[in-house]
């Protein structure tokens, strides 16, 4: 029965999360792409209640937490209204695709429920974290600064524990199982926004496919990429699809904010989206406007990490750089890359990229899929020899570009007037 409270505790993240429904954007997402959207909202906003309670000191309870948690709830219900949708494009329904996805819907939770894609780093430092945060009623310095858990990764931002935590919080104790199972609506979640914001439901059926089968030889369930990935899914197709430059600023910079407190990859792929955004759209303001949420939350978790000495882990590029190591390293990332299926799940997006009539419209996520892979090896040349490395975090790692490259294929089908942005004619205003 806990166990089944704790995964309920998931699925209140969109009820949370419902007061983005306020912004005309979500209205003319289907239901999919909404829940999602508000799911996003829902698991900042939890993440940032129990941060702050943290902060001042008090302590985490169901009578504490539940009726902030309640009175945010009642708030976004009434931001949401009116809750008649605005006139969205004529989509097509395609019977064969969503029979797709629910076939490829029973094999994720089959191989969830069934801990073969469970990951290790869920067993020894996500999940054992949250039961700490929990039983030590908030966030402790005392604990994050014990040199008995600093296996458990100190200085890895918060987000994910928190989430954890919050689900305890719900069942009154941890559930393995529950956390296991996020996976699926995080992946769910993420095939959501892109089919709802591309309009696209073969594309959808691709990442949907292509992800929870690279999600199971990663062994990554439970662990930080399936949240990073649709807190990333999220900023791409906001700065990809969405029109309305208010509404386009406001998920990409949730997107942004929750990758960067998920993972520290979260801040490399931020930086990707700066880079490439600066390059394509040529909008200093808005790019700014973008990452201001996830640098100030950056800056913030280092100032905390440096102020109490605990573990860094965002020092990696100031290391020296092994450039006798890159020939090894790209052969090594090639057979990792290659997901066990001679590279398939990079090919066919690549196929679709090149057949796409609207390729010019795919540049922005195509920019962050080499971006992201180009940081990849980047990191990965600062051992001299990285073979154990790659091996045992690449298949996780480049998840990243490769969900990039995925709605990267699904914009180089779609028509300019589907997007944020019209080659030569910059942000839609």
């Amino acid at each position: 029965m806990k166990d089944v409270l704790a995964f309920c505790a998931y699925l209140l993240l969109p009820l949370i999360g419902i007061g983005i429904w306020h912004l005309p954007s979500i209205r003319r997402l289907d239901l999919g792409g909404r829940l999602s959207a508000a799911g996003a909202a829902g698991a900042a906003i939890v993440a940032a209640l129990l941060a702050l309670l943290s902060i001042a000191s008090i302590h985490w309870s169901r009578g504490v937490v539940f009726p902030v948690v309640a009175v945010i709830a009642v708030v976004g219900i009434y931001l949401a209204r009116p809750l008649k949708r605005p006139d969205a494009p004529a989509e097509r329904r395609d019977a064969w695709a969503i029979a797709a996805l629910v076939v490829v819907a029973i094999l994720v939770v089959y191989g969830l429920l069934t801990a073969r894609m469970s990951c290790g780093d869920l067993h020894f430092f996500w999940g054992p974290k949250a039961v700490r945060f929990y039983r030590d009623g908030g966030v402790t310095v005392g604990f994050l600064g014990d040199p008995n858990a600093a296996r458990m990764n100190p200085g890895y931002p918060l987000l994910l524990p928190l989430l954890y935590a919050w689900s305890e919080t719900i069942a009154g104790q941890f559930s393995w199982w529950s956390a296991v199972l996020s996976t699926a609506l995080f992946l769910f979640g993420s095939v959501a926004l892109l089919r709802s914001t591309a309009r696209d439901s073969r594309g959808a059926v691709l990442m949907c496919a292509t992800l929870a089968y690279a999600l199971a030889v990663a062994d990554a369930a439970g662990a930080g990429e399936p949240p990073l990935i649709f807190f990333e899914t999220l900023a791409i197709v906001a700065v990809t699809f969405i029109r309305e430059p208010r509404d386009q600023t406001i998920l990409a910079a949730l997107g942004l904010a929750g990758a960067v407190m998920t993972k520290i990859e979260g801040a490399t792929f931020v930086i990707a989206v700066v880079i490439a955004m600066l390059i394509l759209r040529r909008s200093p303001r808005r790019v700014l406007l973008i990452a201001l949420p996830a640098a100030v939350l950056l800056g913030a978790w280092l100032g905390f990490v440096r102020f109490h000495d605990l573990s860094e882990y965002y020092r990696g590029a100031t290391m020296p750089i092994y450039f006798a190591a890159l020939p090894g390293t790209l052969l090594t990332l090639a057979k990792a890359a290659g997901y066990d299926l001679y590279g398939l799940p990079w090919l066919a997006p690549i196929i679709l990229f090149v057949l796409g009539p609207n390729r010019r419209n795919a540049i922005l996520p195509m920019t962050i899929a080499v971006l992201t892979f180009m940081a990849a090896v980047f990191f990965y040349i600062h051992l001299p020899d990285p073979t154990w490395w790659i091996l045992s975090s690449a298949p996780r790692v480049l998840l990243t570009p490769l969900t990039a490259l995925l709605i990267a294929s699904a914009a180089a089908w779609r028509s300019n007037g589907d997007l944020s942005y019209s080659p030569g004619h910059g942000v839609v205003s």
